[in-house]
């Protein structure tokens, strides 16, 4: 019985998927997430905090534990967008390792690019036909990456990485709360003129293409226009998202304090404060590309890292 771990390393939230492989194909055994900010600050010091890092080596034992339970025998872990940009990068890999015997492995945008595409679209075999173009669209905490491919064919026409995310952009834009529609029309400004050139080489390279949205701020989308009082990523996964359900759920958060957001059961405590930048940065490239609707794929770059180990 062959087991595989995974675990990213993202901007806001650190992942952990423990998966056994049956006939080439992985069977979720562990799939956990636990927000730690990793990418607090990162912004304006350049530097991982140490309160940052502490935090995220906390979930990384917690995590090396269900590995080891689990008896895995090969294990991936990837580093994003705040781990690229710190100052102390080597020191924050240097403090995983002793503690928790993790090797980090630092993710160029290409790769967390291409992670997120093959992790995404593989998972949506049912909803995309062999010749279908598919469009993801990862929005993290540090950066936000835009992939045009053939999953099928293992393919990739483009793939793009900016440094757009929920909480880079927040700590850049967002100085009140609720914020203003000042500060809301400048970051989506920024946003526009950042991927204006992706979006136009996209819609030059296909016409028609299948628009999947993955990670958090989607996810948390879906779950709000699904009514869902808890989280359940079975109703997440494979929902859709149309460009209406995306402005009226933007139109309700931005009006909200971060406390008020709180309140909403499927949104994470330690999402609430970003979760308006997210969306704001889902609707603007949607808008960009013309889409009316998007496949929401709870798989992501988590899954890509698994499916890359050996291959």
């Amino acid at each position: 019985m062959l087991i595989k771990a995974a675990v990213d390393i993202g901007t806001n939230t650190v992942r952990l998927l423990v998966a056994q492989i049956e006939n080439g194909k992985p069977k979720d055994l562990i799939r956990k997430a636990r927000i730690t900010r990793l990418g607090q600050g990162v912004d304006k010091t350049g530097f991982l905090s140490a309160e940052a890092i502490s935090r995220t080596i906390k979930v990384l034992e917690k995590y090396k534990a269900d590995i080891d339970l689990h008896k895995a025998t090969e294990v991936k872990v990837g580093a994003t967008s705040a781990a690229r940009d710190a100052k102390n990068l080597e020191e924050f890999i240097t403090l995983v390792k002793e503690r928790t015997g993790l090797k980090i492995e630092v993710l160029n945008p290409e790769q967390e690019a291409s992670f997120s595409f093959f992790g995404a679209s593989a998972s949506l075999e049912n909803l995309t036909k062999a010749e279908d173009k598919a469009l993801v669209l990862d929005i993290g905490g540090g950066s936000t990456e835009l992939t045009l491919g053939n999953w099928q064919n293992k393919y990739i026409d483009l793939n793009f990485s900016k440094d757009v995310g929920s909480v880079r952009f927040s700590e850049l834009f967002i100085k009140n709360d609720p914020p203003k529609e000042s500060e809301l029309n400048d970051a989506s400004k920024k946003i526009t003129a950042l991927f204006q050139e992706p979006v136009e080489k996209i819609k030059t390279t296909a016409q028609n293409f299948q628009m999947i949205g993955t990670a958090g701020t989607v996810t948390t989308l879906a779950a709000i226009n699904l009514g869902l009082e808890k989280y359940q990523s079975e109703k997440v996964h494979c929902s859709s998202l149309s460009l209406a359900d995306i402005e009226n759920i933007f139109d309700k958060l931005k009006k909200l304090t971060t406390k008020q957001r709180k309140q909403i059961k499927v949104i994470q405590p330690g999402r609430a404060d970003v979760i308006v930048m997210g969306t704001l940065i889902l609707l603007t490239i949607t808008k960009l590309l013309g889409v009316r609707n998007i496949i929401v794929s709870e798989n992501d770059i988590l899954d890509g890292l698994l499916m890359s180990i050996d291959n």
